[in-house]
């Protein structure tokens, strides 16, 4: 357990996701009493955000999944979350447990969960939480959520920002402030958030652009605009169930009227195994033997279909699927990758970090084109990071749809990246690590919130994520707010309480102080006539100021959800309430990126599995059966 600090902050941030859920515990310094410091390191510990201090040790998995509780969801708290917290007390020492929040942050496993297996989970998360827990939880319903693929991604963003350090040293007079971009590709979806540095294309897609506000510990507001989008089943492992359904669905034998349920064909080869190799895949209830034939230029050419690139979209440019986004400028936009992008050029390819479009093609081509025999030799040899065979036989497929979302989705230059660096930064580049601390979306979590909690600055409720009006529009987005509600509210009405109670004694005093002169004989002998207009002034004052307090600051009421307005200061003019993160309306149907409706404990809205659809040329993919791929 660490040393007790006073001044110490922590925080709890725990990524439910499909294959396991893991806690990671935050820490960092009150600002106010930064701000109060007599040594003050430097002026540029004021104009940054918060330091966020993790040790490497400070995390923990438990598996498998929080979705695996659905049909037990009565033991989700005691069996998943409060060992979890228990790892947890052994770092935070107990004067500190009352103050560190917790947030529960679901992706993707939870999302395939009908709503109300979700909300039965949730609701026993919410109420083991504050019944057996003695750490902070006011607020289910921002603090125990199913966050959507975008919102991962705008974390992420945050995340890998802030351990390159460009919230620091922030100067609001400059207009413009280098970022990196996100790219994140898992299992099941890829993402992409970046902020644009060209001007006139953010005000051209102005209705696609979220803004994220932060606060620098001086109280500077940080504005950051981002754009976000997210594709469902376009995940290596996706993509990979997508590329062999493609294979079954075009044989002769299926290219007819009648049902495809009994399979002539059970013996398919695969351009994008290697050759030799074998494994099984399942496919409507039948098991089919795919063999590798490989072949890399054949395997890129069929890969390319599953990009979806020629789906309608309604602006331009288009990325793919059907999405349209700001014009990516290379030369100033530099993008890092994380997650399978790192994974499948480190580990098999030797490539992670600084990307080379030659020597990464060209080590995908060797290795397609390599017999079983002689790559399986090698993996005995220690070649590849002692990856399993299943991992290595899916290394060619995977090495492509890299090769195929960087340059044919996101339209990545093929070109020397030595040739175009700015600043000695690569167009792209693969990272697990930034300077030796995990890249990881809570990350961005618990920057939100410990940003917001600062109280320097005017005093507003703006930190948090704006979404796009487009996404407010279509499905009922909302703001999105770094506190915790209940907690903020607490501190206002202590705040405002505090402020009333000291002019309520002054007038008091002031009263008593006017009827004892008011009371006695010798006041009307007194040359100091004025005493009873001053005693009147001062009682008028103190009304007046009463009254004054009464009026909440306009920002933190757009929160609370009293109002909606149209603000200069925020000319994305978004609406603003903080029962919720997110609204939970339903996505639309017309719209071709992922469009998943946050979930939290609280809230009940009538959203079925069928609205987590996305569009695809196939609908074949509900009966595959190894969940493991969804990780």
């Amino acid at each position: 357990m660490l040393i007790e600090n006073t001044n110490d902050r922590f925080g709890i941030v725990i990524d439910a996701g499909s294959s396991g859920s893991r806690i990671h515990v935050f820490k960092w310094q009150d600002p106010e009493s930064l701000l109060h410091a007599e040594n003050q390191d430097s002026e540029s510990t004021l104009q940054s955000v918060p330091h966020i201090h993790q040790e490497s040790d400070w995390t923990f998995k438990m598996n498998p999944g929080l979705s695996s509780f659905e049909k037990i969801p009565q033991e989700a708290y005691k069996s998943h979350i409060k060992p979890l917290l228990d790892f947890a007390k052994d770092i935070i020492p107990e004067s500190h447990w009352s103050n560190c929040p917790v947030f529960i942050q679901a992706t993707a496993g939870m999302r395939l969960l009908p709503q109300d297996k979700q909300s039965a989970i949730l609701e026993n998360l919410c109420q083991g939480l504050k019944h057996s827990s003695e750490f902070l939880i006011k607020d289910c319903s921002s603090q125990i959520q199913v966050i959507d693929g975008e919102t991962e991604g705008l974390y992420g963003w945050l995340g890998l920002n802030y351990l390159y350090g460009h919230f620091n040293n922030y100067n609001p007079q400059v207009s413009k402030h280098f970022t990196f971009g996100f790219m994140d590709m898992g299992g099941a979806s890829t993402q992409i958030a970046f902020a644009p540095h060209d001007e006139d294309q953010i005000e051209k897609h102005r209705d696609d652009i979220a803004s994220i506000f932060l606060r620098s510990v001086n109280g500077d507001l940080q504005k950051w605009d981002v754009f976000v989008s997210t594709w469902l089943g376009f995940g290596a492992n996706q993509a990979r169930r997508r590329y062999l359904a493609q294979l079954i669905n075009t044989l002769p034998e299926n290219t007819n009227d009648y049902d495809d349920d009994d399979f002539h064909t059970k013996t398919l080869n695969d351009p994008c195994m290697p050759r030799g190799s074998t494994t099984d895949f399942e496919f409507k209830d039948t098991t089919f033997q795919i063999v590798g034939s490989g072949n890399y230029e054949q395997c890129t050419k069929s890969i390319y279909p599953l990009l979806l690139k020629n789906m309608p979209c309604d602006d331009e440019p288009c990325l793919f699927n059907g999405v349209h986004a700001p014009r990516i400028d290379f030369a100033k936009d530099k993008f890092i990758g994380t997650s399978e992008y790192w994974y499948t050029a480190n580990d098999v390819f030797k490539l992670g970090g600084e990307y080379n479009f030659d020597k990464f093609s060209k080590s995908v081509r060797e290795f397609c084109n390599a017999d079983w025999t002689h790559i399986s030799e090698n993996s005995d040899k220690g070649m590849y990071n002692s990856i399993s065979d299943d991992f290595l036989k899916d290394s060619c497929f995977k090495g492509n749809w890299v090769l195929n979302i960087l340059h044919e989705g996101f339209d990545l230059p093929r070109i020397d990246v030595d040739a175009e660096k700015v600043d000695d930064k690569p167009l792209f580049q693969s990272v697990e690590k930034v300077n030796e601390r995990e890249l990881s979306w809570t990350l961005g979590r618990i920057l939100l919130f410990a940003s917001g909690s600062i109280l320097a600055g005017r005093d507003s409720s703006v930190v948090g994520i704006a979404p796009s009006e487009r996404r407010m529009r279509l499905t009922g987005k909302e703001f999105m707010s770094g506190k915790i509600l209940e907690l903020d509210q607490m501190h206002r009405q202590s705040s405002s309480l505090s402020t009333k109670g000291f002019f309520i004694w002054f007038g008091v005093i002031c009263f008593l102080f006017y009827m004892a002169f008011y009371k006695s004989h010798t006041i009307k002998r007194l040359r100091f006539s004025g005493l009873y207009n001053v005693a009147k002034e001062v009682k008028t004052g103190i009304r007046r100021k009463l009254q004054s307090l009464r009026r909440s600051d306009p920002f933190s009421r757009l929160e609370e959800g009293e109002f909606e307005t149209h603000t200069d200061n925020f000319k994305e003019a978004f609406r603003l309430k903080s029962n919720s993160m997110f609204d939970l309306g339903k996505s639309s149907a017309t719209m071709q990126r992922e469009h998943e409706p946050q979930r939290t404990a609280s809230q009940s809205a009538n959203l079925g599995p069928s609205n987590l659809r996305p569009a695809f040329s196939m609908a074949d993919f509900s009966k595959f059966k190894d969940s493991r791929l969804y990780d």
